[in-house]
């Protein structure tokens, strides 16, 4: 399979020892700020253990789908009565910014294909503007290099959280606007049902073969219990362990058979990023001026980075964090309910080379 290691390098599979590693690289980021601390922290110490001692600290998919179920059970929570009703007079613009994703997917794989030298399946899910750990898994299954789609994808999330982080600080926020207050935290007697029915709804998915069913299926039962119950937030311990779960899976793919040919595929990621940004920033200024929303907000809200660091922007800048997550949420559900459809279509159409 393309992105695994040979045959001939070892692995170590006991979570004793990957799972430590993960953590403690989390933490790290944690502690210096770095964006996304406990993905990408943890993506960068199995990174760094498999390089330097050779072997692969490999993730049990059970592991991995847990995680996705706990992010998919706390992005629905957020879809709270509230939410629907400030989302129902934004519904086009919502719509424009996940199409305008699947747009730049389009164009932006023929591009990185040429760049980074990549198969057309690989370069599609390398610019697929959905979630990085999500997209690294349809990768896989698609028969893609995985380690090149998380990298591409670990590049993404840097460039554009660093590059909004400045353009915000410059533009300033909106005068008075209030930060977004933390919801609250789902009690112990709300999650002794929450989890049972979600990973009920991602089995139900999963045995419909829909892509994406541990992420999606308790996405939707979040969405049910914020409708019926006004939503919350996951304890922090699940949401980290979650986080720090998804950085080893994507951690485990990069290894030095990968950095050997790295380079060129890196600099292709940021070159390519750093265009799909300008044109969302071109796309911040529609939805500002149509939608009556703050430039900086609307800049937010159509970034190519990731919903979990876009929306710890949004409450550190008091640019309406749920609405900045309600965008972000409408893109990723898009990108990974599409993504696997268009790269057929992009392939069989001749848009990238097989």
């Amino acid at each position: 399979m393309p992105g695994a290691s040979p045959p001939s390098a070892p692995a170590w599979r006991s979570p004793l020892l990957a799972l430590p590693v993960a953590t403690l690289g989390g933490a790290l980021a944690h502690v210096v700020h770095m964006p996304l601390a406990w993905v990408l922290g943890a993506m960068l110490a199995v990174a760094a253990t498999s390089l330097a001692t050779g072997r692969t600290l490999s993730q049990a998919s059970l592991l991995r789908r847990l995680a996705q179920g706990c992010i998919g059970l706390a992005i629905g929570l957020a879809f709270t009565p509230a939410l629907w009703i400030l989302l129902a007079g934004l519904a086009p613009w919502v719509a424009l910014g996940a199409l305008a994703a699947l747009a730049l997917t389009v164009l932006a794989a023929p591009v990185i294909q040429r760049l980074a030298r990549l198969d057309g399946v690989t370069a599609i899910y390398c610019v697929a503007l959905g979630a990085s750990s999500e997209m690294a898994l349809q990768a896989r299954q698609a028969g893609a290099d995985a380690a090149s789609v998380a990298c591409a994808h670990a590049v993404r999330i840097i460039l554009v959280t660093m590059g909004l982080t400045t353009l915000i600080w410059l533009l300033g926020r909106p005068a008075g606007g209030p930060v977004s207050a933390a919801p609250p935290v789902v009690a112990l007697a709300a999650l002794a049902w929450l989890l049972p029915a979600a990973a009920a709804a991602a089995l139900a998915l999963q045995r419909l073969k829909l892509p994406s069913a541990w992420l999606l299926g308790p996405l939707v039962i979040g969405g049910i219990a914020a409708v019926l119950t006004g939503g919350g937030r996951l304890p922090d311990p699940i949401l980290i362990g979650s986080q720090v779960l998804i950085g080893w899976a994507l951690g485990q793919s990069i290894t030095r058979e990968f950095f050997a040919r790295a380079p060129r595929l890196l600099a292709a990621a940021a070159l390519v990023t750093i265009g799909i940004l300008v044109v969302c920033l071109g796309l911040g200024w529609l939805v500002s001026a149509g939608a009556g929303l703050p430039l900086p907000t609307a800049f937010l809200a159509l970034a190519p980075g990731g919903m979990a660091e876009m929306a710890v922007m949004a409450k550190a800048f008091g640019l309406a964090a749920p609405l900045v997550t309600a965008f972000h949420i409408t893109r990723i559900v898009c990108t990974i309910m599409l993504t696997r459809s268009l790269a057929l279509w992009m392939l069989r159409r001749g848009w990238v080379r097989p």
